[in-house]
């Protein structure tokens, strides 16, 4: 029906015609839109993006993702030395206890060790686009939101290395000894971290050449992440964790903020419509219809068990019960990602279950159809939200608080 250029202006201006009703007409994250008219566009509706023009844009959703995590990386606030050892124990228990709690439904389900780890894995991560856009969107700013940041990340560091260990096990397209496949993870695990620093080198020796000109340095930027990701996949590791690891390395060694970072939700939020969109796009409403039950139950383990490690660790990260309760709703927002790390381990494991893939996809849309509302609600009750918001009856901006 159309073409694929059409296609790409029709995801564009149908994306910012949704967000911004989502936003103005109900006051829900811009995102949520997006999402929905994915929805409405791909195999849930009028099937205008079919999975073949996704496969085929496949280059931009990695750039896109690349550059989302290499933002998240940098938005992680500094902090002295004692600070950053509690806040990575509670994000490291935090991703524990979250994923065992899922851990041990999938297993309670019949499901493999291999599978149930593999899918504890994905859940896990939290979704940096939806957090750094509904943040963007509400102005979030304070050292909560920074802790909220600092969370997600580390969360995804946990998620993206836990999937780089367990799928050399999974993998059945070929036989590999044990040694092998051990050798495979920890040689990708490696390998993402000397790509994220060679990333990060570059950026800041060339940020010391251009001084501050944002418009030559969003282009250094975004140059190393396409030469990042092309590299990471001509060398078969994963996209992910040096993108991610890429923003924390600048962030933290660029003492004197002489990079100036892109941001997505401003300077490229063309890039953040299209992964938004076709994520929806990509999803079926039909995993939902069969297995929201499941996506109940593994979206409130994963709750469950977020909340319990952060009030436990409360103390040492400075939050009062309070807050830590809204830290926990903020996490909710499953990520992309883990769609497309999913659809990429099916593609080596044939022998992945149709039931298992079907709650994943259940549980994925739910949170990315909730999980901007949730990111919101959580801002909102740090009192960190400093934007003014529209309001749902007059399209006026009114102050939400």
């Amino acid at each position: 029906m159309f073409n694929s250029i059409q296609l790409f202006g029709l995801v564009l201006l149908g994306g910012l015609a949704a967000g911004e009703v989502s936003r103005r007409l109900f006051a829900l994250p811009r995102t949520t839109g997006y999402v929905l008219f994915g929805l409405l566009v791909g195999q849930s509706g009028l099937n205008w993006v079919t999975l073949a023009h996704i496969e085929s844009a496949q280059l931009f959703i990695d750039l896109a993702l690349g550059l989302i995590l290499f933002e998240l990386g940098y938005l992680v606030p500094r902090s002295t030395p004692q600070e950053r050892r509690n806040q990575l124990l509670a994000g490291c228990a935090l991703s524990l206890v979250a994923g065992l709690l899922v851990l041990i439904l999938f297993i309670n389900w019949g499901f493999s060790s291999g599978s149930a780890l593999f899918a504890a894995a994905l859940c896990v991560a939290t979704s940096p686009a939806i957090t750094i856009a509904t943040c963007s969107d509400v102005g979030a700013k304070g050292w909560r939101t920074g802790l909220l940041y600092t969370m997600v990340a580390i969360n995804g560091a946990v998620a993206f290395t836990a999937v780089v260990l367990l799928i050399p096990f999974l993998i059945d397209i070929e036989p590999m000894s044990g040694f092998a496949r051990v050798s495979s993870a920890l040689g990708s695990i490696i390998g993402s971290v000397v790509l994220g620093g060679a990333c990060a080198g570059l950026v800041l020796l060339g940020a010391e050449r251009l001084e501050r000109q944002a418009e030559h340095q969003h282009l250094l930027i975004l140059g190393t992440i396409v030469l990042g990701v092309g590299t990471a996949v001509y060398l078969g590791v994963s996209v992910f964790l040096p993108m991610l690891i890429f923003g924390i390395l600048v962030s933290t060694i660029d003492h004197e903020r002489k990079v100036i970072a892109i941001r997505i939700a401003s300077d490229a939020r063309v890039f953040l419509v299209i992964t938004f969109v076709l994520a929806g796009a990509a999803l079926d409403i039909a995993y939902l219809s069969d297995y929201w039950l499941e996506a109940v139950l593994i979206a409130a383990a994963r709750m469950a068990g977020q909340l319990l490690a952060i009030l436990l660790s409360r103390k040492s990260i400075g939050l009062s019960i309070r807050e830590s309760v809204f830290l926990s709703i903020g996490l909710q927002p499953m990520s992309s990602i883990a769609l497309v790390l999913l659809v990429n381990t099916q593609m080596l494991y044939s022998g992945m279950d149709v039931k298992l893939v079907g709650m994943l996809m259940a549980t994925i849309l739910l949170m990315q159809l909730f999980g901007p509302l949730a990111t919101q609600t959580a801002i909102k009750g740090f009192g960190e939200a400093t934007r003014l918001t529209p309001s749902a009856e007059t399209g006026e901006p009114a102050n939400k608080g």
